[in-house]
């Protein structure tokens, strides 16, 4: 009986703390439970679409993006003539479902007043307006059997028309318009044109993860060499041409990425600021404000499909201050799917893609993610030079 009686006392004993230690356990499972839910509540799907390479209107208004999958209409085989590339707009004020704009084309941006989107392939281009209609039509006066030729266009506010860069004869390569020819050059790299959004430079690198920029400047007439930089580590990135630009939204500045650092740089190449980062990454791209560079980490493993290329995956969104010195701050959580593109919709908004490792891009989606507060309180702008 003293024995019983005993084994009540410690069991009455122990049962107020045995409850208090589980009802702190469990609250401390429900407070990381909820953290992790709400580290990930910042991501919404924006479309439903088989899509990539979303791009925002000037005015945030829209966010157009290219439709994908494979089988082309009237083509067979597996080249990337099959690849279907279709563009898509999509209102960020309405619910209204998405409305195809153009068949057959990939996606290099809007004109500055967003009325129109830049598009392009296969060596044609066209305007088109967020209405459907062609503003403008033509095609790079290029042979493509011949010589390696970008397909690739861009629209130049201060030239108010399309431009390009392609090789004019065995030595000689140029940037020009439909109109006229603005730079010659004695030679000639495989190239992409992007005019800052003030109009004044136009941002000249390759179509390769490591690729040289050069920067000329159209009011001095004269070149700047940036030096090698990433653009993204996946040597295959460039394929279905997704969109980067270097350029802050002022053309004040660009960044870019070179051994493990973000560099904001003036377009002379006169004034640096360097931010140190981690692990591989690509696709920086500064915020409206200039405040901060939203990039993406990278995790590599071997495909799915062919073991024996790597698959880009493993991917996390970071946001950092444009300050020397600074931490950058995640914005998403890791995620298998590789990111082809990333665009700013607004200073508090992210809108990126995720392509699955599946073969014949059959599974990629367009997401948007809130900037955490963090950034928002913290990051004040920083101007070189």
């Amino acid at each position: 009986m003293r024995q019983k009686q005993k084994d009540f006392e410690i069991a009455n004993h122990l049962s107020p703390n045995l409850v208090r230690t589980l009802v702190l356990l469990f609250a401390s499972l429900l407070i990381l439970a909820l953290g992790a839910v709400a580290q990930n509540s910042n991501e919404s799907l924006l479309t439903t679409d088989n899509a990539y390479n979303p791009i925002p209107s000037p005015d945030g208004r829209y966010v157009a993006y290219v439709s994908t999958g494979w089988r082309r209409e009237g083509t067979i085989g597996f080249g990337r003539s099959s690849l279907v590339s279709d563009i898509n707009i999509v209102s960020m004020r309405t619910t209204s479902t998405p409305r195809i704009l153009a068949k057959d084309y990939f996606l290099s941006g809007w004109t500055p007043d967003s009325t129109q989107l830049v598009c392009y392939r296969d060596w044609k281009y066209a305007l088109v307006s967020t209405d459907g209609k062609r503003i403008m039509e033509g095609r790079i006066p290029n042979d493509p059997n011949k010589h390696p030729a970008t397909e690739w266009v861009a629209y130049s506010p201060s030239l108010a028309t399309i431009v390009w860069s392609r090789l004019i004869d065995n030595s000689h390569g140029a940037i020009e318009t439909p109109s006229r020819t603005v730079v010659r050059e004695e030679m000639f790299r495989q190239e992409r044109v992007v005019p800052s959004p003030d109009g004044r430079y136009l941002a000249v690198f390759g179509e390769f993860p490591q690729a040289d920029l050069r920067v000329y400047d159209l009011r001095l007439e004269s070149w700047t060499d940036l030096g090698t930089i990433s653009i993204h580590p996946d040597k295959d990135w460039w394929y279905i041409q997704p969109d980067w630009t270097p350029w802050f939204a002022d053309g004040s500045q660009l960044v870019f990425l070179r051994d493990s650092t973000l560099v904001i740089t003036t377009p002379d190449g006169g004034q640096k600021t360097e931010i140190k980062i981690d692990g591989p990454a690509g696709l920086p791209v500064p915020s409206p404000s200039g405040q901060s560079v939203a990039y993406v980490t990278f995790e590599p493993h071997p495909s799915q499909g062919r073991p024996d290329l790597q698959f880009w995956g493993g991917t996390t969104i970071l946001v950092v201050p444009v300050t020397a010195g600074a931490k950058s701050r995640m914005v998403t959580l890791k995620n298998p799917d590789e990111v082809y593109d990333l665009k700013w919709l607004s200073n508090d908004t992210l809108v990126f893609d995720r392509v699955a490792d599946e073969v014949f891009y059959r599974h990629a989606r367009i997401w948007k993610a809130a900037v955490p507060r963090w950034i928002k309180t913290n990051c004040r702008k920083v101007t070189v030079g």
